[in-house]
């Protein structure tokens, strides 16, 4: 799911199409923002910063936070044969070292397990390809039950049961987006994991970023508002749904929110949920489970503290805000 940088107030309008007229009535720009954009992860990460010191950022500072990025996404991604993560699901042992960029982030998915109740599961590669490919699986006992990692002091190996292979997707994207975030130098800076988006807000700032409505293309859902308050300068908010990763097999939809009770394509009227949390990865996170709870249970299992706001499109063409998300809504 995609977003899109409407406006960062006193400097710059800049939606994804790239125009750069600023907003009616606004501040002109004391620098441009420095953007770069590449396909990465099967989807497209963006990185923009803008800062007001007496030398601003530019483009290159952008490019070479991609370039980390990237090499991040090489070893994370299942889309290139060399990568770290089709070597373990390729490997046919049962114990598999792992570099530290991967352990990091199979690390970060334990957490993630435990914070959404085993809704969020990276163990279920063979249910996602069998949603692709219109098949049934039935795998019922959740697959991060049958996988561990072992750190040591010479690195850290994953021991898992035969068979069992990792889909990082929208985990990996958060992650990825959180710790890219980490060595922007600029003081407001966003950098968007393909819909998983990590903003620091610099003093006296905003960021308006535009919620894509996957019932209409280039129309937007919503803005959310973010600015620093004194206490808080840096968020995730992060958008899931049923709508961008569909495929029709034998005259039945599939989507890749695979349920960890079923192992088949969640059943939710909930087409699209977006979260406004403290980090990106926690966004992601909890976003996934938003979509695979449905409406009903949704705003329910995310009433906590370490969620600011909750957005949800249900099947029904219904926009619901959780009065926590009202106050970031344009």
């Amino acid at each position: 799911m995609m977003v899109g940088i409407i406006e960062r107030s006193g400097t710059a309008a800049r939606p994804r199409a790239d125009d750069w007229s600023g907003v009616p009535g606004g501040r002109l720009p004391p620098c441009d923002p420095a953007s770069a954009v590449r396909p990465m992860m099967g989807g497209r990460v963006s990185v923009s910063l803008i800062d007001d010191r007496p030398v601003p950022v530019r483009e290159s500072d952008a490019e070479r936070v991609l370039d980390r990025l990237a090499t991040w996404a090489s070893r994370l991604t299942r889309f290139e044969a060399s990568s770290d993560l089709c070597r373990l699901n390729a490997a046919q042992a049962t114990e598999v070292a792992v570099g530290p960029t991967l352990a990091a982030v199979l690390d970060w998915a334990r957490v993630a397990e435990g914070m959404t109740d085993g809704l969020v599961d990276v163990a279920m590669l063979d249910a996602r390809l069998a949603a692709e490919r219109g098949e049934a699986v039935t795998r019922p006992v959740p697959a991060s039950r049958r996988w561990s990692l072992r750190r040591g002091a010479y690195g850290s190996i994953v021991v898992r049961e035969p068979g069992v292979r990792f889909d990082l997707d929208g985990v990996a994207k958060g992650w990825l987006a959180d710790r890219a975030l980490d060595l922007v130098p600029a003081r407001s800076a966003l950098v968007d994991g393909d819909g998983d988006v990590a903003i620091r807000v610099a003093a006296d700032d905003t960021w308006a970023i535009g919620v894509d409505d996957p019932r209409t293309p280039g129309a937007q859902l919503a803005t959310v508002c973010l600015g620093a308050d004194g206490s808080r300068a840096r968020f995730g908010l992060a958008t899931s749904g049923t709508s961008v990763h569909r495929w029709a097999r034998h005259g039945h939809d599939a989507h890749h929110l695979i349920d960890p009770h079923t192992w088949q394509p969640a059943e939710t009227d909930v087409v699209q949920a977006t979260v406004l949390a403290p980090t990106a990865r926690v966004a992601e996170a909890l976003a996934k489970v938003a979509v695979i709870a449905g409406s009903g249970r949704a705003f329910d299992l995310l009433d906590r503290p370490d969620v600011d706001g909750l957005l949800l499109l249900t099947d029904r063409g219904e926009l619901l805000a959780s009065r926590s998300m009202v106050r970031w809504l344009a």
